[in-house]
């Protein structure tokens, strides 16, 4: 935009040409025709640039007042034989207003048209990025539903060929162990077997978990109540491991639809996993807020729930690979904790994500539909 002070520069300036060009011919002598002649030469100089600046209405209008201002000294002042090519100067003044307006209207509408054209590819191509983001994750997804798939298949099989003889195993060292008193050597080997029981049958509960996901009941619940429970919960293992946890909610509504069992085991298994991953002590900071930029008619769509742990950090490369079944970073680990809260999300129709940076922490956001968001 013109400042206002340089808006009116133009146009003074083509009327000071005009009438400077003007007193000049009622100045001149009439015996001067040469200089008559050049001076009718330099109305073109402002027709000209009336048209750059404005356009067609400004080379026509240039050109009228132009012809205004010196027809009546073609008409007043006696040239002789010279009026007639005086007055037959002036449609050459108009046409030339005509013609040089139209020239930069075309150029303007086509400088236009290329800005439009610009602006629309860059749209395609905002467009065309945020369909490859979106295809990306869609196959990521699938490979993850594979491997899940395929996961499920063995699973099934396993556990039921395993869970089995390990329950007679179980129950045999059990009564095994009772003609041995607390304190005999041979006491801490049957309870290091039935510890090592316990832990095959977790593995085994993980891995039937994918192979028959539970279908979720969908409930108003209180997102602040489920996580003030599990606080509860994990507060005596946070202890063990010198972990102060930190609860911090918004105000606001913060109720999802939601199955209460399968949200409270995704939520235990991201805290837990904060908690087991601070084996010197530290701090696990659990907030919720809203998110700003999903409103409708000023209503929030999403609450966010934020896991932040002062652990030593996810390494980069192993970012993109938590959620992916078997992959831990545990020495006994079963890789399932994270890809079970996954699908769990999911199915919520939420998204979970993980920002993580060597010895400065790690935090899992949580989105969740509030109850009654629209399209849910």
């Amino acid at each position: 935009m013109i400042p206002p002070p340089a808006q009116w520069l133009r146009p003074a300036s083509l009327v000071a040409a005009i009438v400077i060009v003007t007193l000049g011919h009622f100045l001149t002598p009439l015996n001067r025709q040469i200089q008559h002649d050049v001076l009718v030469r330099l109305y073109y100089l402002p027709i000209v640039l009336g048209g750059l600046w404005y356009g067609l209405r400004g080379g026509l209008g240039t050109a009228g007042l132009i012809t205004l201002v010196y027809l009546p000294h073609v008409l007043v002042v006696e040239h002789g034989i010279m009026t007639i090519g005086y007055l037959l100067e002036i449609p050459i003044l108009i046409a030339v207003g005509l013609l040089v307006g139209l020239m930069v209207d075309r150029q303007e509408h086509y400088r236009r048209g290329l800005e439009i054209q610009t602006e629309t590819l860059a749209q395609s191509h905002r467009e065309l990025q945020e369909q490859t983001r979106l295809l990306l994750e869609k196959e990521t997804q699938l490979r993850r539903a594979d491997r899940l798939s395929a996961l499920g298949q063995l699973s099934a099989g396993l556990a039921h060929e395993i869970r089995n003889p390990l329950g007679s195993i179980k129950g045999a060292v059990e009564i095994l162990q009772d003609d041995y008193p607390p304190g005999h050597p041979k006491a801490e080997f049957y309870a290091i077997l039935l510890k090592e029981v316990e832990r095959l049958n977790d593995v085994l509960t993980n891995f039937l978990s994918f192979a028959r996901p539970v279908t979720p009941r969908f409930a108003p619940v209180d997102v602040r109540e489920i996580l003030t429970a599990l606080e509860g919960l994990i507060s005596g293992q946070a202890r063990a491991h010198r972990v102060q946890i930190f609860l911090s909610f918004h105000v606001g509504p913060s109720r999802v639809m939601a199955d209460e069992m399968l949200l409270k085991q995704a939520f235990l298994n991201i805290m837990l996993n904060g908690v087991e991953a601070i084996p010197e002590g530290g701090d696990l900071a659990i907030s919720t807020r809203l998110r700003p930029e999903s409103t409708a008619g000023g209503r929030p769509e999403w609450v966010e729930v934020v896991f932040d742990d002062t652990g030593p950090g996810i390494p980069e490369e192993d970012q993109g690979r938590i959620f992916d079944p078997f992959f831990t970073t545990k020495k006994d680990g079963t890789g399932l904790g994270l890809a079970i809260t996954h699908r769990i999300i999911e199915n919520h129709h939420g998204t979970i994500r993980v920002m993580s940076q060597r010895g400065k922490g790690t935090t899992f956001v949580v989105a969740l539909p509030l109850e009654g968001a629209i399209g849910l």
